[in-house]
C-alpha cells in the first residue's frame, strides 16, 4: 500500500513521455507561444499560471483605397512588462481578420504595403482601432473572444501615426495571408482541409489560425431548400474525415457544411468561434432548422457550443445533435501531463478527467428541444468507456453501439445507413 501512490505517479509520468516519443518531431516543434509550461504545483496550491495564446480578437478592416495593397493588423501588447507586438496577421481579401493571443491588453494598429516591397515597417501605419490620437485599448482573458473589431484605414500614403516602436515583422505578405472566409464554398477535397494542414491545427494553432483563422465552410452554395448539416471534426481532424459521409448525403435533401478550426486551441474558445461563425451564418440566410454532427473531440467542442449557446431563444433553428466517438469523460493521460514539467498544448488543459472543461460541459444539460443520438464503436480503444458517460448518455434519445474503431465508425455503410435514417425521421417531423 506505502508504494501505490509513487507506483500510479510513475506509471502516468511514463505514459506522457511514451507519448512524447510517439509523437516525435511534431512534438519538439511546438513553438513557445503555442506552449503551455506547466509546473508540479507544491500541496494545496494553484498551477502555475502559463502565458499562451489563449483567446481571439475578431474584426475588419474598412477602406476607402481601391487599390489592392496588402494590409497587416498587428496587435502591441501594452502593460507592466507587456509593451510591444504580440501577434499580427495580413486581412484576407474580404477585409476580415483573426487574431490569436495571450491574455493580456493591446491596441490595434493597420499597416498598409504602400511601397508593395512585401515587408510592413514602422512608418506604414494605415488605421488605428479608435482614433491615431486616441487608440482604443482592447482587454482579453483566456478563452475570450472579441468580436465587432472595426478599424478605418486611411486613402493616404503617408502613415497617420508611427508605430510605438519597430515592428520586427520578418514575414513576407504570402505565408500569413489569411485565405479563407466564413461562409466560403470549398469542395471537401480541397487542400486546405489536408491531413498535415489538420496537424498543424493541433500543434501549431497558432500557424494554423495565421492561415485560416476557425470557420464554416459550405461544400455548394446555399439552397434556402435544403437543411444545414454541420459537422464538426475532432482532434487532428478536417472535413477529409466525413468523406464517406458526403458520398452517401442525400444532396437533393440536405447541404453539408463544414467547420474547420485549430484543434489545438481550448474546447471553450473553440465552441465560443464555432457559435460566432453560426451565428454569421444564420443572419445572412436566415435558415430555420439545422442538424450538427460532431466526431471525437468534435462532440465536446459543440457539447460546450449548445449548452452555453442553445436555448429556446438562441440557436434554436439547432434541432438534432450526432455524436460519434466522442471521448466525453475526457482522458486520464490528460490528467497526468498537468503534473510534470513538459510541453503541452492549450486544448489539453481541458481534456484531462478532473478539468473544470469536462464538468461543466457534462454536468450542464443541453437544451430540452435539442434531440440527441449518440454512436460509439464497441472497438474504440481510444474514447473506450469515456464513449459511455452516463452524463451524457442518460440524455440522450437513442444509444447505438457498433462493431467499429474510433475512425472506422464514419466509414461504414451501415452506421451511414442508420445516421440518414435519423436524419429523415426527425426533419420529416419538425417539417
Amino acid at each position: 500500500m506505502i508504494l501505490q501512490k509513487p507506483l500510479k505517479y510513475v506509471c502516468l509520468v511514463f505514459t506522457v513521455y511514451a507519448l512524447f516519443w510517439l509523437q516525435g518531431c511534431n512534438y519538439m516543434s511546438i513553438p513557445a507561444h503555442d506552449n503551455i509550461i506547466t509546473k508540479p504545483a507544491p500541496s494545496g496550491s494553484a498551477n502555475a499560471q502559463a502565458t499562451y495564446n489563449s483567446a481571439v480578437i475578431k474584426g475588419s478592416i474598412l477602406s476607402a483605397d481601391k487599390a489592392k495593397d496588402f494590409t497587416l493588423v498587428m496587435a502591441w501588447r501594452t502593460g507592466p512588462g507587456h509593451t510591444g507586438i504580440s501577434e499580427h496577421v495580413v486581412v484576407n481579401d474580404r477585409g476580415r481578420f483573426m487574431l490569436y493571443l495571450p491574455e493580456g491588453r493591446y491596441h490595434l494598429y493597420a499597416l498598409t504595403d504602400y511601397n508593395h516591397n512585401g515587408v510592413f515597417e514602422q512608418d506604414e501605419v494605415s488605421g488605428v482601432y479608435g482614433s491615431a490620437a486616441s487608440p482604443e485599448e482592447i482587454v482579453v482573458r483566456k478563452g475570450e473572444l472579441v468580436t465587432g473589431v472595426t478599424i478605418r484605414t486611411s486613402i493616404s500614403k503617408s502613415p497617420i501615426r508611427m508605430l510605438p516602436g519597430k515592428p520586427d515583422i520578418k514575414d513576407h505578405v504570402s505565408p500569413i495571408l489569411q485565405r479563407t472566409y466564413n461562409g466560403q464554398v470549398l469542395k471537401i477535397y480541397s487542400d486546405y482541409f489536408s491531413l498535415p494542414n489538420a496537424q498543424t491545427g493541433y500543434w501549431n494553432p497558432t500557424a494554423f489560425m495565421k492561415a485560416f483563422g476557425a470557420n464554416i465552410y459550405l461544400t455548394q452554395a446555399y439552397d434556402p431548400s435544403k437543411i444545414p448539416v454541420l459537422f464538426v471534426h475532432g482532434t487532428e481532424g478536417s472535413p477529409h474525415n466525413w468523406i464517406y459521409f458526403y458520398m452517401r448525403l442525400d444532396h437533393s435533401r440536405y447541404q453539408m457544411w463544414h467547420y474547420y478550426y485549430p484543434s489545438g486551441i481550448r474546447l471553450p474558445l473553440a465552441a465560443a468561434l464555432l457559435n460566432e461563425a453560426i451565428g454569421e451564418l444564420h443572419n445572412k440566410y436566415g435558415f430555420r432548422q439545422m442538424a450538427l454532427v460532431a466526431h471525437s473531440v468534435g462532440g465536446l467542442t459543440t457539447r460546450s457550443f449548445l449548452t452555453r449557446f442553445a436555448s429556446d431563444g438562441q440557436n434554436a433553428f439547432v434541432k438534432l445533435y450526432v455524436t460519434f466517438a466522442t471521448p466525453w469523460s475526457g482522458f486520464s493521460m490528460a490528467d497526468a501531463s498537468q503534473v510534470i514539467t513538459h510541453k503541452s498544448i492549450p486544448v489539453w488543459l481541458d481534456l484531462g478527467t478532473q478539468s473544470a472543461f469536462i464538468v461543466q460541459t457534462l454536468d450542464a444539460k443541453l437544451p430540452p428541444h435539442i434531440r440527441h443520438y449518440l454512436f460509439y464503436g464497441k472497438n474504440d480503444r481510444l474514447a473506450s468507456d469515456a464513449a459511455l458517460d452516463e452524463r451524457v448518455v442518460s440524455c440522450a434519445v437513442k444509444t447505438l453501439g457498433w462493431d467499429c474503431c474510433h475512425d472506422s465508425i464514419l466509414k461504414n455503410r451501415d452506421v451511414f445507413a442508420e445516421f440518414q435514417n435519423i436524419l429523415n425521421r426527425e426533419f420529416n417531423a419538425t417539417k
